[in-house]
C-alpha cells in the first residue's frame, strides 16, 4: 500500500508503517486501512510491489482439521533464517474487486529490518479455505499458524504477532493456549473479555458496533465469496456487494439500528450467522468463557506490548490484559514484559471536533519491541517505562487541543490519588439548565461540621439532596454524539465532540463543578456510582464524564451504561430489580488520560440510553432482542447522605503539566 506524502505529519515511512506512529491520528488512520489489507489490484504471485530489496510469495498453512491458510510470506532478498512477524486478518481484501496480493506495506517494512513478515488470511475469508466463524475459530488455527511459521526453512523458529483490532484478537485466543514457537505479541487497541467490552457493555448490546463492522469488512467480503461460490460472475457479484454497501450506509441510521425485535433483523442471516448467536447468549456463559482471556494470562508466557487509545471502543480491554499480564503472566519475562502504550484516538481516528496535537512517537516502539524479543539485541526494552501514556490536554477555547507523554512503571502512576465529587441538587438536575452540581463535599458533612447552625444546615442538606427524576421513553432515546465508537464516522462520528444537544434533554441528568481552581490531571480508572430506582423491572442507566472550558464548549471524556439486571456485574448471574426500590449501580466509565484545566468545569450526564451505540432496553424486564413491546420508565437519581451518588476520579498527584 502506498502511503500518501503527507499521511503522517512528517513521519517517516519507517514509522508509519512499522506501527511506530500509532500515537499520531493521522498515521493511525492510515494504519487502520494498511493493516486491513492493501486494495490495489495486482496480478498472481509477484514480487512486493515498490520493494526491490524484498521478494513476497504464498504459501499455505495447513490447520489440524485440513483447512488451508492463505499466507503472503514477505522476505529479504538475501537468503537465510529470519524471525518471524505474523499478523492474521480477515481484512485483506475487505471488498476490493479483485484479488491483492504481495502489497502489504507494513510487512515489506518488517521485511527490510530483517524479518520473515506474514500476512496470513483468517479461515473462511479472502483466499483461505473454510467457513469463517467470528472469534471462536482463531484460538487453534492460530496456534497451528504459529508453529507452522517457526518450521519453515525461512525461519529461525522464533515467532512473534502483531496489529489491531480483530487482529489483535488473533493473537491473545492462540496466545492463552500456550503455542511453544511463540516469543512475543504486539496487540494493539483490542479486548481482554470479548463479552463485556466488545459485543455487550455491563449486559446492554452494543448494538452500532456489531451493525456497523459486519456491512464495512466481514459480511461484503462473506458475500463476494457466497456469490462467486454460486457460479455467479466476479462482474456481477461485485455489483451485488456494491449494492448492499450502499444500501447498509443509507439504512443502518435509519432504519437497521431502530428495528425491533433485534433478533428479526434479516440483513446478516447468510453472511454473518455469528450476530445471531451473539443475541443469543447475553449473558456470560460457556459461549463466552471459552473466549475470555482475563481468566488465562498465566497461559502467555511471553512479553506483550500493549497499545491502546483513550477514545478506542476496547480501551478497557487493552489495560485490563496490560495489568493481568503484569500481575499474572506465565513467566516472571512475561510478568515484567508487560507494556501498555496509550495514545490518542484509536478506532475513532480524527472524526472528534477537538483535535489532540501529534505526538512524538513513544519510548518502546513495535520495532524494538520485536528486535528485542525475536532477535534478542540488547536495546534496552526490558529497561524502558512500562506504562507510557499521552495525556491529553484539552483547550480553554476553540477545538485545538495537545497532549504530552507521562511514563511510569505501574498503572494507575504512582501517586495517584482517588478524589470523589458528590451530587446534589434541589430535585431539578434535568439538562444543563437545571440545578445539578458536583460538590467535593457533601451537604452532610458541613451539617455535622456545624453544629452551632445545625438547624440550617439540616434544612440545607434536606434541600440538595431531593431526588432527581426524568422519564425515559425507548421510543425517544439520547442519542450518541461522539465517543469510543467504530466502525462508520461518516454516518456516527467518534471521539471528542460538544454534548449541548444532549444536555438540553429533560430526560438527561446534568451535574456540574465550580470552576477548578489549578489543573487536574485525571489518569486511570473512573468510576461513578450512582443510587437509582425506577418504575420498571429492567432498565439501563447510562453515566458520561464531561469537561466544559471556559467558553461553553463541553466535550465528552469517557461513557458508559450498566443494564440493571447486570448491576452486580457483567460476569454475575442477572437479576431484575424491584420496581421503585434504590439500588447501587457502580458504573465503571473506563480510563482516562485527560488534563481538567484551571477554570474548567468537571460535569456528569446520568440518562437511560445512548442510541444508537447501545440497543435500547424496553423497559419489560423480557428479552430485549426477541420483544418489540416498550414502555415508559419513570427512573430516579437519589443523592442523599444514605444513598451517595458520587463520581470517583483518579488525579495523578505526581504529574507536571506543561504550560501552554
Amino acid at each position: 500500500m502506498n502511503l500518501p506524502s503527507n499521511t503522517c505529519n512528517g513521519h517517516s515511512e519507517l514509522e508509519c508503517t512499522a506501527a511506530l506512529s500509532r500515537d499520531n491520528p493521522s498515521c493511525r488512520a492510515v494504519l487502520l486501512l494498511a493493516l486491513a489489507g492493501s486494495v490495489l489490484s495486482t496480478a498472481g504471485l509477484a514480487r512486493a510491489q515498490s520493494a526491490p530489496d524484498v521478494t513476497c510469495h504464498i504459501e499455505y498453512a495447513t490447520t489440524r482439521d485440513g483447512v488451508r491458510l492463505a499466507t503472503e510470506v514477505y522476505l529479504p532478498v538475501a537468503p537465510g533464517r529470519y524471525p518471524v512477524v505474523m499478523q492474521r486478518t480477515p481484512y485483506n481484501r475487505n471488498g476490493a474487486p479483485e484479488d491483492v496480493n504481495c502489497a502489504n506495506a507494513t510487512l515489506q517494512t518488517y521485511a527490510r529490518n530483517g524479518y520473515a513478515a506474514l500476512n496470513q488470511d483468517v479461515r473462511g475469508l479472502y483466499r483461505s479455505d473454510g467457513i469463517f466463524d467470528a472469534m471462536r475459530q482463531e484460538a487453534n488455527d492460530g496456534y497451528d499458524a504459529i508453529e507452522w511459521a517457526a518450521l519453515q526453512p525461512w525461519s529461525t523458529g522464533k515467532v512473534g504477532t502483531f496489529s489491531g483490532s480483530y487482529v489483535g484478537l488473533t493473537q491473545w485466543q492462540p496466545a492463552i493456549q500456550t503455542p511453544p514457537s511463540l516469543a512475543a505479541i504486539s496487540p494493539n487497541i483490542t479486548a481482554s473479555d470479548y463479552h463485556d467490552h466488545w459485543t455487550y457493555v455491563n449486559g446492554a448490546f452494543a448494538l452500532w458496533f456489531a451493525q456497523s463492522w459486519i456491512p464495512l469488512t466481514l459480511g461484503k467480503e462473506t458475500m463476494l465469496r457466497q456469490l462467486l461460490a454460486s457460479g455467479m460472475s466476479r462482474e456481477q457479484a461485485n455489483a451485488q456487494v456494491a449494492a448492499f454497501t450502499e444500501r447498509s450506509n443509507r439504512e443502518l441510521t435509519t432504519s437497521w439500528v431502530w428495528q425491533l425485535p433485534l433478533k428479526a433483523f434479516p440483513e446478516f442471516r447468510s453472511i454473518a450467522p455469528y450476530y445471531y448467536e451473539w443475541l443469543d447468549h447475553p449473558n456470560y456463559d460457556a459461549y463466552w468463557q471459552a473466549l475470555d482471556v482475563e481468566p488465562r494470562y498465566q497461559n502467555v508466557r511471553v512479553p506483550t506490548l500493549n497499545s491502546g487509545a483513550w477514545y478506542d471502543i476496547f480501551q478497557v480491554g487493552t489495560v485490563r490484559n496490560f495489568q493481568g499480564m503484569r500481575a499474572n503472566g506465565g513467566t516472571a519475562e512475561a510478568r515484567q514484559g508487560s507494556k501498555l502504550i496509550m495514545t490518542c484516538c484509536g478506532h475513532a481516528g480524527t472524526s472528534g471536533q477537538v483535535s489532540w496535537g501529534t505526538a512524538s512517537p513513544p519510548i518502546t516502539t513495535e520495532l524494538r519491541f520485536f528486535d528485542r524479543y525475536l532477535k534478542g539485541i540488547s536495546n534496552g526494552v526490558e529497561r524502558d517505562p512500562a506504562v507510557q501514556l499521552y495525556v491529553l490536554n484539552p483547550p480553554d477555547t476553540g477545538t485545538q487541543g495537545s497532549g504530552f507523554w507521562v511514563h511510569g512503571d505501574q498503572y494507575p502512576l504512582p501517586g495517584t490519588r482517588n478524589t470523589t465529587y458528590f451530587f446534589t441538587s434541589a430535585g431539578r438536575a434535568n439538562s444543563s439548565a437545571g440545578d445539578g452540581k458536583l460538590d467535593p463535599t457533601p451537604p452532610w458533612e458541613d451539617a455535622a461540621k456545624e453544629s452551632g447552625k445545625r438547624k440550617r444546615r439540616l434544612l440545607e442538606e434536606l434541600r440538595s439532596s431531593i431526588p432527581d427524576q426524568f422519564v425515559y421513553h425507548p421510543n425517544d432515546p439520547v442519542p450518541t454524539v461522539g465517543g469510543n465508537l467504530c466502525c462508520q464516522p461518516l454516518l456516527l462520528a467518534a471521539g471528542a465532540h460538544d454534548q449541548m444537544r444532549v444536555e438540553a434533554r429533560n430526560d438527561v441528568l446534568v451535574y456540574t463543578s465550580e470552576s477548578l481552581a489549578e489543573d487536574m490531571a485525571v489518569i486511570g480508572p473512573v468510576k461513578v456510582v450512582l443510587w437509582a430506582a425506577s418504575s420498571a423491572r429492567d432498565t439501563d442507566f447510562t453515566a458520561k464524564l464531561v469537561d466544559v472550558h471556559l467558553d461553553g464548549f463541553a466535550h465528552n471524556v469517557l461513557d458508559r451504561v450498566v443494564k440493571a439486571r447486570f448491576r452486580e456485574g457483567s460476569k454475575s448471574p442477572p437479576s431484575l430489580i424491584r420496581p421503585f426500590t434504590p439500588y447501587e449501580y457502580t458504573i465503571e466509565l473506563g480510563n482516562a488520560g485527560t488534563v481538567f484545566k484551571k477554570g474548567h468545569r468537571i460535569r456528569v450526564e446520568i440518562s437511560s440510553s445512548n442510541f444508537p451505540q447501545f440497543a435500547r432496553n424496553l423497559n419489560t424486564g423480557l428479552d430485549d432482542s426477541e420483544s418489540v413491546l416498550s414502555i415508559s420508565a419513570l427512573q430516579a437519581v437519589l443523592h442523599d447522605r444514605h444513598h451517595a451518588s458520587r463520581l470517583e476520579l483518579p488525579v495523578a498527584t505526581t504529574v507536571r503539566i506543561p504550560t501552554p
